[in-house]
């Protein structure tokens, strides 16, 4: 295995097949072990791996920093934070979601029992994008190995150091089975590998790459999960809080430099508070520290070299259009820094209003009505978050319901990560599955359908052989037959 790593390139390492046969066969073994834990046993264990790796978190940060660029609050916060809140969610109701439910009965077989029990799937394959290098990885391989499975992790090239820090970091505990979270580093080969090895398939990233995600896994009868793009639409209102909506948009589409999946990427705004919407926007944006060392800084990098190529396109396109665009410079074309940039007086027939962008550009357009805002946002293939901004909490509430995204927010931009009791996924072609919630939980296992024929012990049942007019004639009235 190569173990090269350069600066703002894709990591060297590349698993071999043999490596990968390797970590798949422990993996299985592991499984094996692991699903015997009772579900009790499991909460014990991964609490105490999770307080294992807070306790390094120095360590955790400055890997995420060196391989993504983002400030180090936001490594604490988005990251690091939010993974906590997602595994005291998750053990705090394992039991309930995952322990055994009684099932009703017939009172004709009233001396039977029943009830339904939740069986691991066997080894999940996770497939991971490079925005979220930790928690996303560590959130479903968490829940993943709650429900009883092992893990075999398969995260992008360009942040594979925290993969593998993590990999370390958990076998360091030897509070788990060995070999139950693997990594296998590489590119599209890896992760087919991936696919192929295992039982169940979780993606997030493209939707390009997922759909051939999806087309493998159903090509072998494997479930899968798929976090694909989105295009998240802000509609504000006339009667918004604007300065909570102005400051709401500068965060939402410039954290992580913009390099969110729910992120704000576009905004409609009611016109007769357009042009006060922009006058508080403006400094807002203006306001933001950029730097690279992540110490008292609003915005790193990015991460990815080609979308400072998308976004600088979806800009000049946007200026060729006739849109006023402020910011949006590259300021440093070999570490992919680029101010923000506010696009007003955007159109839809701007790229830059039906592209995703995925970086830290914040498109304005001025709307009649909120709802030519929601016709417009439902007309696009993404659905995956929106956002709708009124002080009339119940008209917020049913302009949401009218947005086929699978996370939508009134006064509220892009937190649903963060509650575990929130199913997380998209509709459309932003994915399908659900992760977080008991919907996302229940989703790493299979349900199982137990009968216990209690008593009595040796005797057959009535509607065995030998059958006869008078047995049958019994038994139909035992039914309500006439």
């Amino acid at each position: 295995m190569t173990t090269t790593m350069t600066g703002r390139a894709p990591s060297a390492l590349e698993a071999t097949p043999a490596e990968i046969a390797a970590k798949a066969a422990a993996a299985r073994r592991a499984a094996a072990v692991w699903r015997r834990a009772t579900i009790k046993q499991r909460v014990t264990a991964l609490r105490a791996v999770w307080k294992a790796l807070a306790a390094r978190r120095e360590e955790i940060r400055a890997v995420v920093h060196e391989e993504t660029g983002k400030p180090l609050v936001e490594v604490d916060l988005m990251e690091l934070g939010a993974a906590g809140l997602l595994v005291d969610w998750m053990t705090s109701v394992a039991p309930r979601v995952l322990g055994d439910k009684a099932a009703s009965k017939p009172w004709s077989l009233f001396n039977k029992r029943a009830y339904e029990r939740r069986v691991p799937r066997g080894v999940i394959g996770l497939i991971t994008p490079w925005n979220m290098p930790f928690l996303i990885p560590f959130g479903d391989a968490f829940a993943a190995m709650l429900a009883g499975n092992a893990v075999l992790l398969k995260p992008s090239e360009w942040t594979t150091k925290t993969a593998l820090w993590l990999e370390h970091a958990v076998a360091a505990t030897s509070l788990l089975p060995e070999g139950l979270l693997s990594v296998v580093p590489g590119g599209g080969a890896a992760g087919e590998a991936v696919i192929d090895a295992t039982d169940m398939i979780v993606f997030t990233g493209s939707t390009k790459t997922g759909r051939c995600v999806a087309v493998r896994a159903a090509g072998q009868l494997k479930p899968s999960v798929l976090e694909l793009g989105g295009k998240h639409p802000m509609i504000v209102l006339a009667d918004a809080s604007l300065e909570r909506a102005a400051s709401a948009a500068t965060w939402a589409a410039c954290s992580n430099a913009g390099q969110v999946c729910v992120g704000v990427e576009r905004v409609f705004v009611e016109a007769e508070v357009y042009e006060r919407f922009v006058e508080l926007i403006r400094p807002k944006v203006a306001a933001l520290r950029q730097k690279l060392d992540g110490v008292d800084a609003d915005l790193g990098r990015m991460v990815f070299p080609p979308l400072l190529d998308r976004i600088t396109e979806q800009l000049e396109d946007a200026r060729k259009k006739g849109a006023r665009v402020i910011g949006g410079e590259v300021l440093d074309r070999e570490n992919l820094m680029i101010a923000p940039a506010l696009v007003l007086d955007a159109r839809m027939d701007m790229k830059i209003m039906t592209e995703e962008s995925f970086g830290p550009v914040i498109p304005i357009m001025k709307v009649a009505r909120a709802e030519e805002a929601v016709a417009l946002a439902n007309a696009g293939s993404e659905g995956l978050a929106a956002s709708v901004w009124t002080t009339d909490l119940a008209k917020g509430e049913a302009l949401a319901a009218a947005l086929e995204v699978g996370l939508v927010g009134v006064n509220e931009p892009a937190s649903h990560y963060a509650f575990g009791s929130l199913p997380f996924g998209g509709m459309k072609q932003s994915g399908m599955g659900r992760r977080h919630g008991e919907e996302g939980l229940l989703a790493f296992t299979q349900s199982q359908s137990v009968l216990v024929h209690e008593w009595p012990a040796s005797a057959p049942d009535l509607w065995w052989f030998p059958y006869n007019e008078k047995k049958a004639g019994f038994l139909r009235k035992l039914m309500g037959l006439p």
